[in-house]
C-alpha cells in the first residue's frame, strides 16, 4: 500500500489555508471568544455509500496497516464535507489500553471488546505490580501503532489521543463498578490508593502518547473528530459521573481530574448517561476547560446554567435518551445548539451525527447546518 500517495491526496483536499481556518474557528471556542464567523461544528463521520462496510475505529481487531488504510480512506472521502475537520489518525479506544499493563484480561464478544476486573478486593490495590507501559499490554500496542503512523506518513498527518478513560473509569476497569462504589463507603483508603494510581498512569501514559506522536498530538478524543490545542489540557472520560452522587464525586472525583488539570494544563470531562446531578460540583472542577456529552442524555440549557462562558461546551447526541430529553435529529440537534449558544453568548461547538440519515441526507444537511451556525455580521 502506498500510504504516502494516500498522505499526498490529503494534503492536496486539505491545504493548509483550509486547515488553518477551521483551527481559528475552533480555537475561539477553546479560547472562550465570540465565534468567528460561524460556530465551529464537525461530523462524526461521513456515512458510507450503500454495501460498504464501516471500519470499525474503537475495537482492536485490525493490524496497523489495516487502520491506517482505512483512516486514510475515510479522510480523503470525508473531505467533501464542508465542517471544521482537521486530519488526524486515531490509535483507538480500548478499555484495556491501561488496565492490561497491570495484568488484566482484555476481552471480545458481541461485536465488543472490554476488560475484565481484575481486583477481587481492597487488598488486592496494595498488591499491583508497577506497570511498563512502553512493552505491557494493549498500552505498548497503541504506542506502537503510532509510532506505524508517524512512520508511514513521514510524520504529516497529527494524531489523535487514544481513549484510555479517566481515573474514575480506569478504576472501574479495574475493580468493577458496583465493588468500587460500594468500597469508596467501606474501604474508602483503598480506593483513594488505586485512584492515584489510575491518575499517576494516565498522566504517564498521556506522555508516552505525545512522545510516540514526535510531540504532534491531538490531546483529545471525545469526539476522535475534533481539534484541540494543547494550551487547553488533555481529555478524559470520566462515564461513573452519571451513576454517583454529587458528594462521592467531590470525594472521588474531582481531585484526581484537578490532578490532571494541574498536569496538562487543563482538563476535558467527557461522560456519557445522564450527569445533571454531577454538573454543579463538575463546575467546581480546578482546570476544567471543556464538557463534552450528548444533549440527548444531559439536557443542554442545564450544562449552559453550570459551565457556560467558563468551559468550552462540546455537544452530540444519540439515540439513547434520559429524563424525558426529546428525541433529537442531526438538523434539530445544530437548530438547538446553535440557538442557545448564540442566545445565551456561551462558546461551543457542534458534533453532527449522522445518525438515521443516508450518505446523500448527510451531504445535503451540511450547507443547511452550514447556515444555521453562522454569526450575525459574518
Amino acid at each position: 500500500m502506498n500510504f504516502i500517495k494516500m498522505v499526498c491526496d490529503v494534503e492536496r483536499l486539505y491545504p493548509a489555508e483550509r486547515i488553518e481556518r477551521s483551527k481559528a474557528r475552533v480555537r475561539a471556542a477553546w479560547d472562550l471568544r465570540a465565534p468567528i464567523d460561524r460556530i465551529p461544528f464537525v461530523y462524526s463521520s461521513l456515512p458510507l455509500p450503500p454495501g460498504e462496510t464501516p471500519f470499525d475505529v474503537w475495537d482492536g481487531i485490525y493490524t496497523h496497516e489495516e487502520s491506517l488504510e482505512a483512516q486514510l480512506e475515510t479522510l480523503i472521502d470525508r473531505a467533501q464535507l464542508d465542517d471544521d475537520y482537521v486530519p488526524s489518525l486515531y490509535p483507538g479506544c480500548r478499555q484495556g489500553t491501561i488496565p492490561t499493563a497491570y495484568g488484566a484480561e482484555e476481552c471480545r464478544g458481541g461485536d465488543h471488546t472490554w476488560v475484565r476486573p481484575m481486583l477481587n478486593g481492597p487488598d488486592d490495590v496494595y498488591e499491583l505490580p508497577q506497570p511498563d507501559f512502553r512493552h505491557d499490554g494493549v498500552a505498548a500496542e497503541i504506542l506502537d501503532r503510532i509510532r506505524f503512523f508517524r512512520s508511514k506518513t513521514e510524520g504529516r498527518i497529527p494524531i489523535q489521543l487514544a481513549d484510555m478513560q479517566g481515573p474514575l473509569d480506569l478504576a472501574s476497569n479495574m475493580w468493577g463498578t458496583e465493588p468500587l462504589l460500594v468500597a469508596m463507603y467501606t474501604h474508602p483508603q483503598a480506593v483513594h490508593t488505586l485512584l492515584q494510581l489510575m491518575t499517576d498512569a494516565f498522566i504517564e501514559y498521556v506522555q508516552l502518547m505525545d512522545e510516540a506522536a514526535e510531540g504532534d498530538l491531538i490531546p483529545i478524543h471525545c469526539m476522535p473528530t475534533n481539534w484541540m490545542p494543547k494550551s487547553r489540557g488533555v481529555g478524559a472520560s470520566e462515564d461513573l459521573l452519571a451513576v454517583m452522587s454529587p458528594r462521592l464525586y467531590s470525594v472521588f472525583g474531582r481531585p484526581y481530574n484537578e490532578q490532571i488539570a494541574d498536569a496538562f494544563g487543563g482538563v476535558v470531562i467527557h461522560s456519557c448517561g445522564s450527569v445533571e446531578h454531577n454538573l454543579a460540583e463538575l463546575a467546581r472542577t480546578r482546570g476544567l476547560t471543556a464538557v463534552n456529552f450528548g444533549a440527548t442524555e444531559t439536557s443542554l440549557p442545564a450544562v449552559i446554567d453550570a459551565v457556560g462562558g467558563r468551559a468550552t461546551i462540546i455537544s452530540h447526541y444519540g439515540d439513547l435518551t434520559c429524563n424525558d430529553l426529546p428525541h433529537l435529529t442531526p438538523e434539530s440537534h445544530v437548530r438547538l445548539c446553535a440557538e442557545l449558544f448564540k442566545s445565551r453568548r456561551v462558546p461551543g461547538m457542534v458534533v453532527v451525527m449522522p445518525l438515521g440519515i443516508d450518505r446523500d441526507e448527510a451531504l445535503a444537511l451540511n450547507p443547511k447546518i452550514a447556515q444555521l451556525v453562522r454569526v450575525n455580521g459574518a
